[in-house]
């Protein structure tokens, strides 16, 4: 995405992992720096693809040295990280964008667009799919942790746009497998999510729907976003938001609201409804 432009132009990559930096520095042309500092004195904007527990120091770092940042999702393994890079950003007033994926397609925008104006009674949404059984995907954290922390970020965030701020969450079910939350949003209406990445379903399924009066109904399937406009919109995006210091509705401030909501979500896994104050 940046090493194609034309608003960006990428200027090298840093790994953990030296050889995975060679590999793909290699593959554009760029130099693999031996440290995150050479690369932070290398460029304006920064972006993260990393394990949630590894995002917060990394994004501290480079928010402090005034460079925008595109963010992980996830923010963080929890709510404290993810306080930490908010912090972060609000103090060094750099721009950030937290990689909401569908949040850039215009299937996605259209649709929330029209949510604005309809009369929803109801809501459900779902985030299905088998990445976990093979992949890319299949491994690490990912495994560890479960779609909760992995897809939660996505599903949740689509439906609180849909149907406005929650209030409280009630979860049932297994973040390894399948897992259900009722969400009581503050408007007083109630949806329903679903999330799985262990279910073989193709194609895979990011769907919200909105139920109204007299069998009304508004719905999107986020994966028919294509993919490469959304990202040339992210592009864009992102750098405008780095030339202002902030102001993307998909910041750093909103990626630790949605940690909080799978946080929440989490802890009514043992302790049953937890009421969410923000």
């Amino acid at each position: 995405m940046f090493a194609t432009g034309p608003e960006t132009r990428l200027t090298g990559i840093w790994s953990r992992t030296s050889a995975n930096a060679e590999t793909l520095a290699t593959e554009h042309s760029v130099p693999a720096f031996a440290s995150f500092d050479e690369l932070l004195d290398s460029c304006e904007l920064v972006a993260l693809a990393v394990p949630p527990s590894v995002q917060p120091a990394l994004a501290e770092c480079a928010a402090r040295a005034g460079k925008a940042l595109l963010l992980d999702k996830p923010l963080a393994a929890d709510i404290a990280g993810a306080q930490r890079i908010a912090d972060a950003v609000d103090e060094a007033g750099v721009g950030s964008v937290v990689l909401l994926t569908y949040r850039f397609a215009e299937v996605v925008r259209e649709f929330l667009r029209k949510a604005r104006d309809f009369e929803a009674t109801g809501g459900r949404a779902c985030f299905i799919s088998g990445a976990f059984l093979s992949g890319a995907f299949a491994g690490g954290w990912r495994l560890e942790e479960g779609a909760l922390l992995d897809v939660g970020p996505h599903i949740l965030d689509l439906i609180d746009m849909a149907m406005g701020p929650v209030v409280a969450v009630e979860a049932n079910g297994d973040p390894l497998g399948e897992l259900s939350v009722m969400l009581e949003h503050g408007s007083g209406l109630r949806s329903e999510v679903l999330m799985s990445c262990t279910t073989a379903i193709d194609p895979s399924r990011t769907e919200v729907e909105l139920f109204g009066a007299n069998g009304t109904s508004l719905a999107v399937d986020a994966r028919f976003g294509a993919r490469a406009n959304s990202f040339a919109t992210l592009r864009s995006e992102l750098v405008e938001t780095a030339r202002r210091g902030g102001g993307h509705p998909c910041d750093a401030a909103r990626g630790l609201y949605l940690q909080k909501l799978i946080d929440a979500t989490a802890r009514s896994l043992s302790d049953g409804r937890v009421e969410i104050v923000s």
